[in-house]
C-alpha cells in the first residue's frame, strides 16, 4: 500500500510538472503531489477439479486363432474376472490476493519562483485543478508556495503540486489532459472565429446607418467574417445549423462525435452567446477533446465535410424531437395556481424526497406572502394595475402584506384601500384565495421581467 501510494505520488508529480512547465515560462515551477489513499485486499479463490481416467482389468477370454487375429473365445477355457479400478481424482484451490486502491484526499503543492506574477500564479492553480481533478468537497486543494533560490543557482527548482485526484487514473485521462494547454489556445481561436464575425457584421450595420468610419479592428473582423462565409459557400460547410439557436448549436457540439464537432467549432464557429454555453452544456472531456483535435492539421476532403454535416443534422433532429417535462420550474408554475394548503402539503412531501428540489420550487416561486419583501417600489408595480377593491380583498387577515401595500402607495391609493377593506371584510376564504392568486399573477409577471426588488435590510 505505501509503495504504491509513493510510486502514484511521484508520477503525478512528474507529469504535473511537465504539463505546467510550457504556462509558466520564463518563471520555472515543481509541482510534488501528496496523496491519502486507502485500499482494500480483495481474495479470489478459484477450484479446479481434475479426474483420473478408470483401470479395467481382466474381462472376456481371449484366443488368437491362426489367419484369424484374436477372437472371443467363447466360454473355452479359464475365463479372467474383470476389475474395475477408480481413477478418482483431486481438487486444487488457487488463491490470488488483489489490492484495490481510493484515494481519499490529494494535496498539490506548486514551488513557482518568487518573482512570478499573482496572475501567473492564478492560471497555474486553475490549470493544476483541471489537470489533476480536484475535488474541493472532498478536500482536495493546491498550494502556492515561493521556490527558495540557492546561491548561485540560476533558477528554482520545480515543485510538486497537491491536488486530490479523481479516485481512478486511465491512461486516456492523462494523454489527453498532456496537450490541454495547448488545446485551449486552439479552442479559444476557434470559438471567437464566429464572435468575430458577428461584430464586424455589427460595424458594416453601423457604417449604413450612418455611423463612424470602422476601426482596423472592425475592418479586419469583417475581413474574416467574409473569409469564413467563403469557405462556407465552398466547401457547403454545415448549412443544416444556419437555423440553430445558441444552444442548440452547443448541444449538437456536445453531442456529435468530437471529429464532427471540432469541424463545426472550426468551419461554422460560435458566437458569443454560444461560447458562453460551451462551459454550462459541453462537458470538460469533450472539450479537452475538441482541442486535441485542433491541434491536429489535417485535410478533408467534400465528402467528409459532407458526411459530417449529414450527422449534425442528425443530432439536430434528436435535440428539436425532445421534448422537456418537469424540473423545479415546472412544480413552481403548478403549485402558483393550487390552494395554500395543497402548496404546503405538496412541497412537504418533495422535501422528504429531495429537499433540494423543494428548495429550487420555492425559490423560484412568486407567492401572496413573498409581497411583503418587496422594496416599495416593486409594490406599487404590483398593486396599480389591479383594481383596489381586489387588493383590498388579498390583504384581508394579512397584517404585513397590508403593511407593505399601505406604506408603498400614495395617499389617495392608501384611503381607497382602506374604504374598499370595510366593504370586503365579510367576504370568504375561497374568494380571499381567488384575489391573492391575482396578486400573485401580477407579481410573477413582473418578476419574470426583472422587474421586482426585494426590500434592503435596514442597518441596525
Amino acid at each position: 500500500m505505501i509503495a504504491a501510494r509513493i510510486e502514484l505520488q511521484r508520477q503525478l508529480g512528474d507529469w504535473l510538472t511537465k504539463s505546467l512547465a510550457g504556462p509558466a515560462e520564463p518563471f520555472r515551477i515543481e509541482v510534488s503531489v501528496r496523496l491519502d489513499l486507502r485500499g482494500q485486499i480483495h481474495e479470489i479463490r478459484e477450484k479446479q477439479q481434475s479426474v483420473a481416467p478408470d483401470v479395467k482389468i481382466g474381462g472376456k477370454n481371449r484366443v488368437k486363432l491362426p489367419g484369424f487375429g484374436t477372437v472371443d473365445g467363447g466360454g473355452q477355457g479359464t475365463v479372467v474376472p474383470e476389475i474395475n479400478i477408480g481413477g478418482g481424482g483431486r481438487v486444487v484451490e488457487q488463491v490470488t490476493r488483489q489490492l484495490e486502491t481510493e484515494v481519499n484526499q490529494m494535496t498539490v503543492l506548486l514551488f513557482v519562483d518568487p518573482a512570478m506574477p499573482k496572475q501567473r500564479r492564478e492560471l497555474l492553480t486553475r490549470l493544476a485543478s483541471d489537470l489533476a481533478g480536484v475535488d474541493k468537497s472532498r478536500g482536495d486543494e493546491v498550494v502556492v508556495e515561493e521556490r527558495p533560490t540557492l546561491p548561485g543557482q540560476a533558477s528554482g527548482t520545480v515543485l510538486s503540486a497537491t491536488i486530490q485526484a479523481a479516485p481512478r487514473l486511465t491512461s486516456e485521462v492523462v494523454a489527453i489532459c498532456l496537450t490541454a494547454i495547448v488545446a485551449a489556445v486552439i479552442l479559444a481561436f476557434g470559438l471567437s472565429r464566429r464572435s468575430a464575425a458577428e461584430r464586424a457584421a455589427g460595424a458594416q450595420a453601423a457604417r449604413a446607418s450612418g455611423g463612424e468610419a470602422a476601426t482596423p479592428a472592425a475592418a479586419a473582423a469583417q475581413a474574416e467574417r467574409a473569409e469564413l462565409r467563403k469557405r462556407r459557400e465552398d466547401l457547403g460547410a454545415f448549412g443544416v445549423l444556419a437555423d440553430a439557436t445558441a444552444r442548440e448549436l452547443v448541444q449538437v457540439v456536445a453531442e456529435a462525435d468530437a471529429a464532427t464537432a471540432t469541424a463545426i467549432v472550426d468551419l461554422f464557429g460560435l458566437d458569443g452567446e454560444a461560447s458562453k454555453l460551451m462551459e454550462e452544456l459541453v462537458p470538460a472531456q469533450r472539450r479537452l477533446e475538441i482541442g486535441v483535435t485542433l491541434a491536429t492539421s489535417r485535410v478533408l476532403t467534400r465528402e467528409q465535410v459532407a458526411q459530417m454535416e449529414a450527422a449534425a443534422g442528425a443530432v439536430l433532429r434528436r435535440i428539436r424531437d425532445r421534448v422537456p417535462l418537469g424540473g423545479p420550474a415546472r412544480v413552481a408554475e403548478f403549485l402558483s395556481q393550487v390552494p395554500d394548503a395543497v402548496r404546503r402539503e405538496v412541497l412537504d412531501g418533495i422535501a422528504v424526497r429531495d429537499q433540494g428540489v423543494a428548495d429550487a420550487a420555492r425559490s423560484a416561486m412568486m407567492l401572496f406572502e413573498d409581497l411583503a419583501r418587496l422594496a416599495d417600489a416593486s409594490v406599487r408595480q404590483v398593486v396599480t394595475g389591479i383594481d383596489p377593491s381586489v387588493v383590498a380583498l388579498a390583504l384581508v387577515g394579512a397584517p404585513e402584506a397590508r403593511a407593505a401595500v399601505h406604506g408603498a402607495v400614495s395617499k389617495r391609493l392608501r384611503a381607497i384601500l382602506e374604504a374598499e377593506e370595510e366593504v370586503v371584510q365579510q367576504k370568504g376564504p375561497a374568494e380571499i384565495e381567488a384575489a391573492r392568486r391575482v396578486l400573485e399573477d401580477a407579481m410573477r409577471q413582473l418578476n419574470v421581467r426583472g422587474e421586482l426588488h426585494v426590500r434592503q435590510a435596514r442597518a441596525a
